[in-house]
């Protein structure tokens, strides 16, 4: 990711030099702390509280997260003064009361939480703040129930929830009864799940403990501000344990690579991604019925193995020029050929998108998918079953990559789920062949709905792609002929890499018709259809029909013995 935060800068300045440098809530800079640059006489740190020159994020209190991500003057608290029944067993000593007291008075808040309504880019939406100036943002009995209070309201209004997390854990003044709190939030989470309410959760620093192993793990989609702390433990006992501080990486770029989280998200550019997200998640257009674009004609060339050039279009290039949005989801380095997948939008029209991203004119990638990849795509499928979205897949690969590795991570039994995944989706697919289809890492895929070639592209039998292999590949043409496809998109003249921009434009006519007919087609019968369409059942009708004759003609003459015998 660019402009990460150096980790040893950081700890330097969390763990050794805090007396000196550590800096309160609210209060302003000359020069950075991570970089040492002077910043406190530009706009970019006033507006955003991150140093133009490292980026850098300072902590902010729930005010200035509220001025950032919500729309002007929108912001309404709700469940501000709330009480809960103290329980019997529990003991709170005067310097912990007196604490409360002094925090209340210090930041103008009742708790670690503050909950309201407001507009995110003129969408409606509920947003919770934990604020780590409040007693390091840690989730009580009071900060659990406002939580599931909240989660509570988004559900009965059918609002979508972004939660801001700063906070170092639970309460630990208030015992068990502070960690009965991580069931309690997640419990209430469950709701938005259940009614297909989005849920964003944006991890900042620290984001910790108990709260980020409850509700805040619960999220539909992970966003994290650039070198946020997280993780359960706290940093230091992980520093104590592993006795190796430079080997420690607890950062937001760390766990966006293991997977953990989906997006790094500058703080600067936060509003605009909640709000794509928000649109996408929440919209309701659809293409109209009986959509008819013109399409091109395919007209038969000698022209072969254009499905080899360097300079064709990956899966990357036209999720960005087919779809009118498209964001990036996928943990996956994209550069080294590994599947992408993300929230776009095609006329309006909300989508999920999954894209195997070879690119032949990088010498490094060999077009092969990995477990990762797979494992990629079943989180793919599990949002669009979360809020009802179709899928448009670009297929091209070389196989499946057969390293030990990739054995014994279970790539086998992930293939295997995968399919089952792609069997059982709620909503329709599309999948689109570019370039290769490479055997087993292929066929998952192409559990579609509609399922299309390119004019140039090829089918292979089986996963090994090299010259000396033996085995088949066929043609877009013969694929139509087998009935596996549905049709084969022409591509321009001298095929897709001479033209990508065409192709794009075409691809997205495409497209638009399919979904014109998918989105009015009866979910029951498009499942069916796609079962049989991998598991049809071959009989001959006029031989069932004889059997069905003679099974009777045998239980007329059954039933007659026995009712002799029985005399």
């Amino acid at each position: 990711m660019e402009n990460q935060v150096n980790l040893e800068k950081y700890l330097n300045i969390e763990m050794n030099d805090r007396d000196n440098n550590f800096i309160e809530l609210g209060e302003d800079l000359s020069n950075c702390l991570n970089c040492n640059e002077k910043i406190s006489t530009t706009d970019f740190y006033k507006s955003y509280k991150t140093c133009p020159f490292c980026n850098f994020h300072y902590s902010i209190n729930f005010k200035k997260r509220i001025e950032i991500v919500c729309d002007k003057g929108s912001f309404k608290e709700i469940n501000k003064n709330i009480s809960v029944i103290k329980p019997a067993d529990l003991e709170l000593n005067k310097s912990y009361k007196k604490q409360v007291r002094n925090t209340r008075n210090r930041t103008g808040l009742e708790e670690a939480a503050i909950s309201g309504v407001c507009t995110i880019g003129g969408i409606n939406s509920l947003i919770i703040i934990l604020d780590f100036g409040f007693l390091g943002g840690s989730m009580g009995l009071i900060v659990g129930d406002k939580i599931s209070k909240s989660f509570a309201y988004a559900s009965k209004h059918k609002l979508p929830v972004v939660s801001i997390i700063s906070s170092g854990g639970t309460r630990i003044q208030e015992g068990l009864h502070s960690l009965s709190q991580m069931v309690k939030t997640v419990i209430a989470s469950n709701d938005l799940l259940k009614n297909n309410i989005p849920h964003i959760s944006l991890y900042t620093n620290p984001s910790g403990g108990q709260v980020y192993g409850s509700f805040a793990s619960r999220s539909n989609i992970k966003l994290a501000e650039p070198g946020s702390i997280i993780g359960m433990s706290p940093l230091q006992e992980i520093i104590d344990v592993t006795k190796n501080k430079n080997s420690i990486n607890v950062t937001a770029e760390n766990f966006y690579n293991k997977g953990l989280i989906n997006r790094i998200v500058p703080r600067d550019k936060l509003k605009i991604e909640l709000y794509t997200i928000l649109e996408i998640l929440t919209s309701k257009n659809k293409i109209p019925k009986e959509t008819d674009l013109s399409l091109p004609r395919l007209v038969e060339n000698n022209l072969k193995n254009l499905y080899k050039e360097k300079s064709r279009p990956t899966s990357s290039y036209y999720m960005k020029n087919v779809f009118d949005d498209f964001l990036s989801l996928s943990n996956s380095n994209i550069e080294k050929g590994n599947i992408d997948f993300g929230l776009a939008k095609i006329t309006s029209q909300p989508t999920i998108v999954i894209g195997q991203n070879y690119n032949r004119n990088n010498k490094k990638q060999d077009g092969k998918l990995s477990n990762k990849d797979i494992l990629e795509s079943i989180k793919a499928i599990k949002l669009a079953n979360e809020f009802n979205l179709p899928i448009i897949s670009f297929i091209d690969n070389t196989g499946i990559n057969k390293s030990f590795e990739n054995e014994i991570g279970g790539i086998g039994t992930n293939i295997s789920e995968l399919i089952d995944k792609f069997i059982n989706l709620n909503n329709f697919h599309i999948s689109i062949i570019i370039g290769e289809a490479g055997g087993e890492a292929a066929l998952p895929y192409t559990i579609a709905d509609s399922l299309f070639m390119l004019e140039h592209s090829i089918f292979w039998a089986g996963d090994i792609v090299e010259k000396k292999s033996s085995k088949e590949k066929i043609s877009a043409q013969k694929v139509l002929e087998s009935k596996i496809v549905d049709a084969v998109i022409p591509e321009p003249p001298f095929g897709a890499s001479k033209s990508p921009e065409d192709m794009s434009r075409i691809l997205k006519i495409y497209i638009i018709n399919t979904f014109s007919l998918l989105n009015y087609t009866n979910k029951k019968k498009i499942i069916s259809n796609r079962l049989n369409k991998f598991a049809p059942t071959y009989y001959d009708k006029k031989l069932i029909s004889t059997v069905t004759n003679e099974v009777k003609i045998w239980r007329s003459v059954f039933e007659a013995s026995y009712k002799a015998l029985r005399k």
